[in-house]
């Protein structure tokens, strides 16, 4: 970490320490490091006296379950916030929070982001955003040895989760010598790897791969199979009695595709919009094609939200990725 992230950390132990009442929040739909930081952040605070609250709008995938403390999160709020402050982890944007989540937060005297998503202007009275760490759970590795904390097997287990969940088990482009140094750490403090592993990868319900199956069926390859695309209708979720939840990890499913450079899975949401997540592989940089269209990511995940109906968004920036990643190809 440079001098400016070691400031940052700095204000924001300051602010904790000097507070004790907190609102700690993550983005809609969660996944590992956004339940994993949520849990571990408010655990930490605990653990110095602090009141510390977690809020998601959205319930936990159903391989997130086991994490300790996952019962405690508010899924809902009425009223005021009679908070401190409020911390959001990994949460790339304000917005992500959700309705009405986001605009409550406008209340509240102190909002802190903590974030590795890259950003051109991050939210946050305070805000530490560091797009070089793998996760927002490693960032929270470093911001527990700056609070003092104890590494208990609950911290230990719920950062684990996050860094394991977002290095892509130790396989993407993100994982380097100081996160296999700092997951060690965890697991001399308690995580367990196996049961973890377990949890997260082989605890799927059945209608998981009936909706795997659907998906697969309507995978297209285009430039010479570097680029691989697929769509998820609100149908294939009523159909197979799922959520989109259960599709976390399908786009790896096209990523994996030895010729496949750019993976896109279009998946048609209940609010009237598209979302199109992307992976990629090498120099295929899906953060900047990201934030063309307002969203935003790392180099090789990201995603963004339209509105337009499937079949047209799938095909129009479908287009838009050959074009701006292979245009001499087509």
């Amino acid at each position: 970490m440079n001098e400016t992230q070691n400031d940052r950390i700095s204000r924001i132990v300051t602010a904790i320490l000097q507070h004790q009442r907190f609102l700690i929040a993550t983005h809609i739909r969660p996944d590992g490091d956004a339940a994993g930081s949520l849990l571990a952040l408010t655990f930490m605070l605990r653990q110095l006296g602090k009141e510390a609250i977690p809020y998601c709008r959205d319930p936990l995938p159903v391989n997130l379950e086991f994490l300790p403390g996952a019962s405690s999160i508010q899924h809902e709020w009425s009223g005021p916030l009679r908070y401190d402050m409020a911390i959001l982890v990994d949460c790339g944007e304000l917005k992500r929070v959700g309705s009405p989540m986001d605009e409550a937060l406008r209340e509240l005297p102190l909002v802190i982001n903590i974030d590795h998503h890259i950003s051109d202007s991050p939210f946050g009275d305070l805000y530490w955003v560091n797009s070089s760490a793998s996760s927002t759970c490693e960032m929270l590795y470093d911001l527990s040895r700056s609070l003092s904390i104890v590494i208990n097997p609950d911290i230990a287990s719920q950062l684990y989760t996050g860094i394991v969940t977002d290095t892509g088990s130790f396989r993407f482009g993100n994982t380097s010598c100081r996160v296999f140094e700092i997951a060690a750490k965890l697991v001399a403090e308690g995580a367990q790897p196996h049961d973890i592993a377990q949890e997260l990868y082989d605890s799927a319900p059945a209608e998981r791969i009936h909706l795997l199956n659907r998906l697969l069926s309507t995978v297209t390859f285009y430039a010479d199979n570097r680029l691989a695309t697929a769509e998820l209708t609100r149908g294939m979720f009523l159909d197979t009695n799922t959520t989109p939840a259960d599709s976390d990890g399908f786009i790896n499913q096209l990523r994996s595709v030895k010729t496949v450079e750019l993976a896109m899975l279009f998946r048609e949401d209940e609010n009237g919009l598209i979302n199109v997540s992307m992976r990629s592989k090498g120099s295929v940089d899906v953060a900047s094609f990201a934030q063309r269209f307002k969203g935003g990511g790392h180099r090789n995940a990201a995603a963004f939200r339209v509105s337009g109906s499937l079949e047209n968004v799938r095909r129009h920036y479908t287009l838009e990725a050959l074009n701006h990643f292979w245009a001499r190809v087509v």
